[in-house]
């Protein structure tokens, strides 16, 4: 037998060996996009400012969009309230006083994004040091209906809650 003929043989043996079973390990498996409900969720205060609705309101240069609060949500304005929920960074350090707190874990590139009433800027009166854990968080609502940027919710001079 010449060399020649050896990548051959290997391959032929190679599939011979190879039973339906081994063969199907061999096989890629498809990933799926995870379902909203698969992502880890918060929970703590966020069905307190859950009542918002956003509708396109005619600018200048088109079309933008803007909230529309519920009658509850309205009563919320300059009252406390605690939130728990996933801290995403606006800066780059470790520590801040401005960051986003969303509802949703921010572990996920493919998940759908947040919507309008998923995410709180908050501004802290102290630093806090970022961590993918749930934080909670104690401060004072402030609503923007017509924010450019869609960030409804504020949650202002906002310390970390006790932990109990």
């Amino acid at each position: 037998m010449s060399m020649h003929h050896l990548p051959a043989l290997l391959l032929a043996a190679a599939l011979t060996i190879l039973t339906p079973a081994s063969a199907l390990a061999l096989r890629l498996e498809k990933t799926t996009v995870p379902k909203a409900q698969d992502i880890p969720r918060a929970t703590l205060g966020w069905d307190k400012i859950a009542d918002v609705k956003e509708i396109e309101i005619k600018v200048k240069n088109g079309t933008r969009l803007r909230a529309v609060f519920g009658p509850a949500v309205q009563r919320m304005a300059g009252q406390s309230l605690t939130l728990g929920g996933y801290i995403i960074p606006l800066e780059q350090t470790e520590r801040s006083t401005h960051f986003l707190l969303s509802a949703l874990a921010p572990s996920c590139p493919f998940c759908p994004p947040p919507g309008a009433a998923d995410v709180v800027e908050v501004r802290t009166k102290e630093p806090v040091t970022f961590t993918y854990d749930l934080v909670v968080l104690t401060g004072t609502v402030r609503l923007t209906p017509d924010d450019e940027n869609c960030l409804y919710y504020h949650l202002d001079g906002a310390g970390m809650a006790p932990k109990g």
